[in-house]
């Protein structure tokens, strides 16, 4: 008992001085066996009311799902049943783990901090408890790789900041605060200590953008937005203050700018007539399906009138962006497209290239979010 309050106090400690953040992770994953070992330094491994030993470098954990709030858990040549929450504890700062699927099978991710690992609905969830600056580390070596300039890494940190304290009760109902997935902030790794993206984290410690109102600022971002960002109510229905749409010139020679797509014409056909009941029997409306092209960003594909989300055919069809043109050729619907996801708010390809072309981080930062302010909060 009294190892298991001075863990506990050691948890809480910590915590007091850095703001810890919760994450989802193997989200994507239904995980019905999980192998954690190649810890880096050890890590302390309990589970709800006992304590099973130290785990290091050597010591593989495996833990089997068994059904709602019971695991398996083998450990150091003892095998655990009933268990519903495993935590580990690290014994000092910048130690890791390993995790790696066995069932479904998936590629070794490491991460640091502490950990969190239950049985819930239909597999394992794991979450990550992590100091923030820690974990913008390790999503902007995620999203942004480990070769860019360092203004740019500094515009990320400041933008993958804000997003993270903004949306930080994002996934509350399911225990933790943001998840792994591109739709939270890529976060597949931990840190790799790349000198550039930890100076660039550090050096912008605490900034975030912020409205007039002292309200974190609502920082999207994409891969490449294909020449020109796009209205957020042509994604989502809304219009937000500050964000618009305009011309992004710096992205348009980068590799995602553009791409093509080729679908067989009746599937195309068929599911805009089902879908939307578009009058294919109209020669004029046909002729119009049949060639679309989009100079500017729309919401809609041919017209309002016709009630054809622009995102709803990308999703339908799993395309890159909803910036593209149609022609129809023989058998097939070729899609000329730009871009690469959303394209609202700050398009990476695009900083990317400003950032080598010599602008700051607060040129970049002022391009892509002229209503906001960059400011410093305090973590509570």
């Amino acid at each position: 008992m009294k190892l298991l309050l001075a863990l506990i106090f050691f948890s809480i400690s910590r915590c007091v001085f850095a703001q810890q953040m919760h994450i989802g992770l193997l989200t994507e994953f239904d995980i019905k066996k999980l192998k954690i070992n190649k810890a880096i330094g050890n890590y302390h491994v309990m589970t709800d009311s006992t304590y099973l030993g130290f785990a290091n470098s050597t010591d593989i954990i495996d833990v089997i799902y068994v059904s709602p709030n019971k695991m398996t858990v083998n450990f150091q040549g003892n095998s655990y049943d009933n268990i519903n929450n495993l935590f580990l504890y690290a014994l000092f700062e910048e130690q890791s783990i390993q995790l790696t699927g066995i069932s479904p099978g998936f590629n070794s991710r490491q991460y640091e901090g502490d950990f969190e690992i239950s049985a819930g609905k239909s597999g394992v969830r794991v979450i990550n408890n992590i100091d923030l600056e820690a974990y913008l580390e390790g999503v902007i070596e995620s999203e942004a790789g480990s070769s860019q300039h360092y203004e740019y890494y500094k515009v990320q940190a400041i933008i993958s900041r804000t997003y993270a304290k903004k949306n930080e009760g994002k996934h509350k109902l399911e225990g933790f605060q943001l998840c792994d997935k591109v739709h939270c902030q890529v976060y597949h790794n931990k840190r790799l200590n790349n000198p550039i993206i930890d100076s660039a984290v550090s050096n912008t410690g605490h900034q975030i953008l912020s409205d007039k109102n002292d309200k974190y600022a609502p920082t999207f971002f994409s891969a490449n937005c294909g020449g020109q960002t796009c209205n957020p109510s042509y994604i989502w229905k809304e219009s937000i203050e500050g964000l618009t749409s305009f011309k992004d010139t710096f992205c348009v020679y980068s590799k995602q700018a553009t791409w093509t797509k080729s679908i067989p014409y009746i599937d195309w056909v068929t599911f805009i007539v089902k879908k939307y009941n578009f009058p294919i029997d109209d020669s004029l409306s046909l002729q119009l399906l049949n060639n679309y092209k989009q100079d500017e960003r729309q919401a809609f594909y041919i017209d309002p009138s016709y009630g054809i989300p622009l995102k709803e055919l990308r999703e339908k069809f799993k395309l890159k962006s909803t910036y593209f043109s149609v022609r129809k050729d023989g058998e097939y619907m070729v899609i000329s497209g730009r871009g690469f996801g959303h394209g609202v708010g700050l398009c990476q390809e695009g900083a990317m290239k400003m950032a080598r072309t010599n602008y700051t981080c607060n040129q970049i930062i002022k391009f892509y979010f002229p209503d906001y302010l960059i400011s410093k909060i305090i973590y509570n």
